[in-house]
């Protein structure tokens, strides 16, 4: 039997006002905020119009990055293994490991080397003027 137009309008506001109200989306805490490079200087963003280059990095155990800097902030997230990155201008070293997010040094020389039998994966994030270059290699 056919229900006339008002009652299937009345049964479908039931229906939506039985139904449990969805919370609006709230916004996720940061997953990690910071506020100096891994050699400890502060971040500041390049003036200007900017290109965002994203990447990834792969490094098989015993594997090495050259004696290198970036002109630019670049963030970095460890996604496998673990890496240690010696920094030739202030003698520091510090140990990276998956989960990690950090700064590399700005204008600073240094290198790394995988640490253990596990390969490296990094989340490379650049910020640069567009067709700057982001990373420097020291010459031999």
């Amino acid at each position: 039997m056919a229900h006339p137009a008002g009652m299937r309008h009345a049964l479908f506001v039931s229906a939506l006002l039985a139904t449990p109200a969805v919370a609006a989306a709230q916004p996720a805490p940061p997953i990690a905020t910071i506020t100096e490079t891994l050699s400890g200087q502060p971040i500041s963003a390049p003036a200007g119009r900017l290109t965002v280059t994203i990447s990834e990095t792969r490094l098989a155990p015993g594997g090495t990055l050259p004696v290198h800097k970036h002109p630019y902030a670049r963030i970095v997230q460890v996604l496998e293994g673990r890496l240690r990155v010696a920094n030739l201008d202030t003698g520091q070293a510090r140990e990276v490991a998956a989960g990690d997010w950090l700064v590399d040094a700005i204008d600073q020389w240094h290198e790394a080397a995988v640490v253990g039998d596990a390969p490296v994966r990094l989340l490379v994030i650049d910020q640069a003027p567009p067709g700057a270059a982001v990373t420097v290699l020291r010459a031999p």
